[in-house]
């Protein structure tokens, strides 16, 4: 440890560089991903965390460029920048307090008073440093000292406290909208500034202020043999780097946004088919009618028999148009339920995607045969979620397929991966079949379809769900409801 000591002594400037350019990246980072259109909550707080990390990292470089600035600016000169340098530390802290706050303030309603806290501690702080330096008449290395430590306990550490905090409420968000990955990264960010706020916050310099004067870099060093910038370096880089990999969350939400308008696209698609196909086939029918009909109001009279037969054939262009118009709305309902499966499949793989390191792909062949009620395609949904899960935490495969197939007389799901197999004991019917196996037999029965798990020990297992198509509940007695 002594060696390891005397090492970082001597390359100190190495070591605040690092730490400097650690929290500068992150605050770039963090402010260049910044969506001002996002309607996440982590959204709205990070300018102030963009803000600390620059700062900070200024602040933190500060301890290289004074020192040799020192060696040849005039002595007023350097007291003009050492007090900079403690007013920036200072306002660095502010923009974390302010970042912490932002984090809390929908745990508190109401309070959007609080967001002016961090300005009144911030003034408060200046005046007490202002005063003790007129009342005690303390050096200037002293009264540095001292502002750095009001600094670390009235502005650090409750900021970093309460982004820990609203960290973690973010991630058990985020985590129950599907994107586990993201949550880890943002439950790991609240765990370092948790840490911060202890080895950044309550652990300061030697000053003879209150707690200060035990609770120090000095006891650290004393007690494991390590400068406290070290501590404070690995928390730093923690910190930036699971803020960093947090902002993920942003490109899901983009991805999820361009799901959305696709499908919207889509639809409008199909809708401006159908009423072509409407306009010129349908619509044409029924003026065609309306003319028959007048003239067989005028042959009522004068030859009754031919007027019947006007009528009669009227009446089965009508019937047919009828069913022209059933079968449109049909396939327009069919074509938003495809597109509403395949979307929900989409965003399943794309979630598998970000949380893991599975490489997930969907394919889907053919032309919808039936309707399916939005019953039906939650239970195709859940059976998909909850196969994906125990290929995610069984299987140990690198790669899977979620292969969605439209038969004709049957909808069949299938997914592959190349695992390690199931053991015969964990298949349907073996003495250690697993609750999520039972969950989804019990919805394949619902869905009346048929599942089967094709176990190739070692290379993989597959699992295929075939759910019938059922005619006679796909067109009439839907569209039945329909013209209700």
């Amino acid at each position: 440890m002594d060696r390891l000591t005397q090492i970082l002594e001597v390359n100190w400037i190495i070591l605040y560089f690092v730490y400097g350019q650690v929290f500068f990246i992150m605050g770039l980072v963090t402010g260049l991903q910044w969506r001002r259109n996002s309607h996440m909550e982590l959204a709205r707080p990070l300018p102030w965390l963009a803000a600390f990390g620059i700062a900070h990292g200024l602040n933190e470089w500060g301890h290289i460029f004074i020192p040799l600035q020192a060696l040849y600016l005039p002595d007023p000169v350097v007291r003009v920048m050492v007090i900079a340098h403690l007013l920036l530390l200072a306002l660095s802290y502010f923009f974390l307090l302010q970042f912490g706050i932002e984090m809390v303030l929908p745990l508190l309603p109401g309070q959007e008073w609080l967001r002016a806290v961090p300005a009144l501690v911030l003034i408060l702080w200046g005046l007490a440093v202002a005063l003790r330096g007129l009342v005690a008449q303390d050096p200037l290395n002293v009264l540095v000292a001292i502002g750095e430590v009001w600094a670390r306990y009235f502005l650090c550490l409750p900021g970093a406290l309460l982004a820990s905090v609203g960290l973690f409420r973010q991630a058990r968000q985020v985590r129950g909208l599907g994107l586990g990955r993201i949550a880890t990264y943002l439950n790991g960010a609240a765990a370092s500034f948790l840490v911060y706020a202890l080895v950044g916050g309550l652990l300061v310099p030697a000053a003879p202020v209150f707690l200060a004067e035990t609770l120090n870099y000095t006891l650290l060093d004393a007690t494991v043999r390590i400068p406290a910038p070290v501590f404070r370096s690995l928390c730093g880089l923690a910190m930036a780097f699971f803020a960093v990999r947090s902002l993920e969350i942003f490109q899901a939400e983009d991805d999820r946004r361009l799901a959305e308008v696709e499908l919207a696209r889509r639809l409008a698609e199909d809708r401006e088919r159908i009423g072509r196909e409407l306009h010129d086939g349908i619509i044409q029918k029924i003026d065609a009618a309306g003319l028959s009909l007048e003239d067989a109001r005028l042959l009522v009279g004068e030859d009754p028999p031919q007027a019947q037969t006007r009528i009669q054939g009227v009446m089965d262009v009508l019937n047919q148009t009828i069913q022209d118009i059933r079968r449109y709305i049909f396939d327009l309902r069919t074509a938003e339920q495809t597109r509403e499966l395949e979307m929900v499949l989409e965003g399943l793989v794309r979630d598998i995607r970000l949380d893991t390191l599975l490489e997930v792909d969907l394919e889907v062949t053919g032309q919808r045969c039936c309707w399916m009620a939005s019953q039906e395609i939650s239970h195709i949904t859940q059976i998909t979620r909850e196969a994906l899960s125990n290929v995610v935490q069984h299987s140990d495969a690198t790669q899977v397929t979620v292969r969605l197939s439209y038969l004709g007389s049957a909808t069949r799901l299938t997914i592959v991966d190349d695992g390690k197999g199931m053991a015969n004991s964990e298949l349907p019917g073996g003495p250690h079949q697993g609750q999520g196996l039972a969950n989804m037999q019990a919805r394949a029965k619902m869905l009346g379809a048929e599942l089967v798990l094709e176990d190739n020990p070692g290379r993989g297992l597959a699992l295929v769900l075939t759910i019938p198509c059922d005619d006679k509940q796909g067109t009439e007695l839907e569209l039945e409801e329909t013209w209700a």
